[in-house]
């Protein structure tokens, strides 16, 4: 147990010693060019297309019959969400600044 304990507190003092020798490992602009990619997978034009084709075939499921109107507003929430996600962060910063 006593091993475990030493093997944890050396990864531990490894890490922050990679973290003081390279400050850029602990730099976030590889994180945030990921994060900007994957907002823009989420909100580029593919997925738009794609929304819009879901709302279509909901509505038409659901004015036949086929679909609950429930699932068709469960779905447009989900799209009004996804594409206006950053905006609605925006506007809760601005808000708290």
């Amino acid at each position: 147990m006593l091993k475990g304990i030493r093997l944890r507190m050396v990864g531990k003092l490894a890490l922050l010693a990679a973290l003081v020798a390279a400050p850029e490992i602990a730099n976030a602009a590889p994180w945030d060019d990921t994060a900007d990619k994957i907002l823009e997978i989420f909100t580029g034009g593919l997925t738009r297309t794609l929304a819009i084709i879901a709302i279509i075939i909901s509505g038409v499921l659901a004015m036949f019959g086929k679909m609950q109107w429930s699932w068709v507003v469960n779905i447009v929430i989900g799209i009004v969400l996804i594409f206006g996600g950053a905006s609605i962060v925006d506007y809760i910063i601005a808000a708290a600044s």
